[in-house]
């Protein structure tokens, strides 16, 4: 993975999505879910952490956190947002690719796993991913990823109608999508279920950002929260239809580490 596609956007990344109301409303989503779903775990992988939002959440509930990111720049982001908030002797920052996961920490294996907002999409070797990963968790840890989708009805109007026929059809592509010197994939989630089969029991798959737009819309939605505020009680009506995760922006896969 190229990290400096990532480094270029580490300072300006929290103001163009976490900060923003459409943002914060996508992550609460998954937070509802993780909460939930890691439950009782106590350490706990972020991969793909980015500016280390979700790490610290999590280390803020109390779990041991080890997080994950290919970029210097994320990562020192988040070191920093860690010290700011007493957190630093709860979560470690690793700077590596998610795929480098058996190099950098101990022989304990971990009791859940997260991965989210499309940092799946770079990885070039997702069942080489799977099966390091398996190796690390425990025989029932819990797996959290949610991966950007292929087909997004959102994505192709608002580019359609802006004349951008390119843009709207991009996540179609066949081959991988070249984007700031790596790649992009789209796995539906047959494919990414069917790739987590062997290792991992699928529990759920829901949809996320079916009804609210990806986030190229966000500066449109900050100036409408009564179009945010229908969008998002939609939103959470649909995460009951797991067929919707088909024509999600993302989606969230919900997996229990086989024992055997």
């Amino acid at each position: 993975m190229h990290a400096s596609a990532f480094d270029a956007l580490a300072a300006d990344y929290d103001a163009a999505f976490t900060e923003t109301a459409l943002g914060s409303t996508l992550r609460r989503l998954v937070w509802d879910r993780i909460d939930v779903w890691f439950d009782g775990a106590v350490r706990v992988l972020d991969l793909g952490c980015g500016t280390g939002e979700d790490a610290l959440r999590l280390a803020a509930a109390g779990h041991e956190v080890v997080a994950l990111d290919a970029s210097e720049g994320m990562v020192r982001k988040a070191q920093e947002k860690a010290r700011a908030r007493g957190l630093a002797d709860r979560v470690a920052f690793h700077c590596a690719p998610m795929e480098a996961l058996g190099s950098v920490s101990g022989p304990e294996r971990f009791d859940a796993a997260l991965s989210n907002f499309g940092a799946l999409n770079c990885v070039e070797d997702l069942p080489g991913l799977v099966a390091t990963l398996a190796a690390r968790l425990k025989p029932g840890a819990r797996l959290l990823w949610v991966p950007m989708g292929r087909y997004v009805p959102w994505e192709w109007a608002w580019y359609l109608l802006r004349g951008q026929p390119g843009r709207a059809r991009r996540r179609l592509a066949r081959d991988r999508l070249p984007w700031r010197g790596l790649t992009l994939a789209y796995p539906t989630p047959r494919e990414l279920t069917a790739t987590l089969a062997p290792s991992f029991k699928i529990e759920r798959v829901r949809p996320l950002g079916v009804a609210l737009p990806p986030t190229f819309a966000a500066d449109w939605l900050g100036r409408s929260p009564r179009t945010l505020a229908l969008l998002t009680r939609l939103e959470r009506a649909a995460q009951h239809w797991a067929a919707l995760a088909a024509c999600s922006d993302h989606y969230i896969v919900e997996a229990t580490r086989r024992k055997t």
